[in-house]
């Protein structure tokens, strides 16, 4: 199973890239939220999760732990398949996801292009306890007790995967003022685009 990728990328449209590891190719879905942190022609490193089917082995791939960790969780749920998890991850956070299931939100959970209102309410069913249970220690709870912590920190794994050193992206998170409302991706954006005006990018 392949689990991680580091090459250049090369995108093939919104939600596919082609990443080229040492002359091989490898074809990834991604949700648009990675797709935004990386550029054309670039190096990076994408997080993997590994689909077989009986006709095809289709990778899918992350920029952060969690979102891999949650498409690989929504599609522990009936009825939900790789497609409409990154359907999720392209429209929610994790972090606004996770809040969402444990408030049982149907409005934030509606906005995903391909869940209505059944299928929201078997979301929250499936996977309340389990992302109760399963997120807590990352940051994620009823009352998102640590949560710009875990997202900061996630924030930086990123940046790190896009070639940055440890270092530099930690300096440059700390430099943000955040008010830890911020989700992952909003905290990698706004560094990206500190980084552009240090002429780091």
């Amino acid at each position: 199973m392949i689990g991680r990728l580091r090459g250049k990328v090369q995108f093939v449209s919104e939600d596919q890239l082609l990443v080229d590891v040492h002359g091989v190719g490898y074809l990834v879905n991604v949700p648009a939220s990675t797709a935004s942190l990386l550029a054309d022609g670039k190096e990076a490193v994408i997080l993997i999760h590994t689909h077989v089917r009986e006709d095809a082995i289709v990778l899918y791939g992350f920029a952060t732990d969690g979102e891999k960790e949650l498409f690989e969780l929504l599609n522990t749920v009936s009825g939900v398949g790789p497609r409409l998890a990154l359907s999720v991850l392209s429209t929610l956070s994790p972090d606004n996801f996770c809040q969402a299931i444990l408030e049982g939100n149907l409005q934030s959970l509606t906005k995903v292009p391909g869940i209505g209102k059944r299928t929201g309410q078997r979301l929250v069913v499936e996977l309340k306890d389990k992302i109760a249970k399963r997120y807590t220690a990352v940051g994620v709870s009823p009352e998102i007790s640590g949560t710009a912590s875990q997202s900061v920190t996630e924030a930086v794994e990123a940046l790190t995967n896009l070639g940055y050193s440890a270092s530099e992206a930690e300096e440059v998170v700390a430099q943000l003022e955040l008010d830890g409302t911020e989700s992952t991706e909003l905290i990698i954006r706004r560094a990206l685009g500190f980084l552009g005006k240090t002429g780091k990018v």
